[in-house]
């Protein structure tokens, strides 16, 4: 299911239309990859309803059609991290007029059956260069007077510069949204994940260490700092597959379309 969202601030000096989008998982690859194992060549999952090129070329001819001033993609763009994938959607970010930010997520840095945490990401994602560029742990865009901050959470752990970065930004009073991969959860949220997944793949939840020996004090730390955060005009969010749109906190809606590769997405204004 897709939503128009509209957020409403004054310090808007324009009106701006987001096309929000996540978890393509593009399969672009080469069929002789040794890092992808012939089971999953043989039966792919999950199953693409379009080749990889046609899907996400329809994502953005759809954003572009749509009057969208901003393209933003919550990761898992890609399946795993092939030259393939990475030339593809490097050609098609570069045709598209409507400018495209990013964040990666879990699934873009590594190859079916591969399993690793943080050292397996900074070994692999470096390879989807040309689209999280080299600083994927945490960048900033002002576009009409709105602060857009994106961070890498796919490991569920934020690092002590992550977590720094976040504080400077959010201490300014300038209205920002904030995307990343792995949702915050909400007892509702947290609910429909394990209905749909078998446990909880969310940020901060007490059942969730990831990686296994990391200390999980500092994301939950951040979960309750981006509660009370009163500039945080949204929280972008994928991963789950799910259409989720909750208020998390007073004011604070967390957003999440359904999955990219069965066309979910959703449209906020912000004016």
């Amino acid at each position: 299911m897709n939503h128009a969202i509209t957020l409403h601030r004054p310090a808007c000096t324009a009106p701006l239309r987001i096309y929000y989008f996540a978890d393509t998982h593009l399969q672009a690859c080469a069929v002789d990859n040794s890092l992808i194992p012939q089971t999953w060549l043989a039966n792919p999952r999950p199953v693409l309803p379009l080749e990889s090129e046609a899907l996400l070329r329809s994502h953005l001819q759809r954003a572009c059609g749509g009057g969208a001033d901003l393209i933003l993609c919550g990761g898992d763009l890609c399946h795993f991290p092939s030259p393939e994938n990475n030339q593809l959607a490097r050609r098609l970010f570069s045709e598209c007029p409507v400018p495209v930010l990013r964040v990666p997520g879990n699934h873009d840095w590594f190859y079916p059956d591969q399993e690793g945490g943080e050292e397996l990401r900074d070994q692999q994602l470096p390879q989807l260069a040309d689209i999280y560029g080299p600083h994927f742990s945490h960048w900033r865009r002002d576009v009409h007077g709105i602060r857009f901050l994106g961070f890498d959470n796919s490991t569920y752990h934020l690092s002590p510069a992550q977590i720094d970065f976040l504080r400077a930004e959010l201490d300014q009073p300038i209205p920002t949204v904030l995307m990343m991969h792995i949702p915050l959860g909400s007892p509702r949220l947290r609910e429909a994940v394990i209905a749909k997944h078998g446990k909880p793949l969310l940020m901060a939840d007490p059942e969730n260490t990831y990686p296994p020996d990391a200390d999980p004090a500092p994301a939950r730390e951040v979960s309750r700092f981006l509660r009370n955060c009163p500039h945080l005009l949204a929280l972008l969010a994928a991963h789950v597959h799910l259409t989720s749109i909750e208020e998390i906190a007073p004011g604070l809606p967390q957003i999440i379309p359904a999955a990219g590769y069965r066309h979910g997405h959703h449209w906020i204004d912000i004016r």
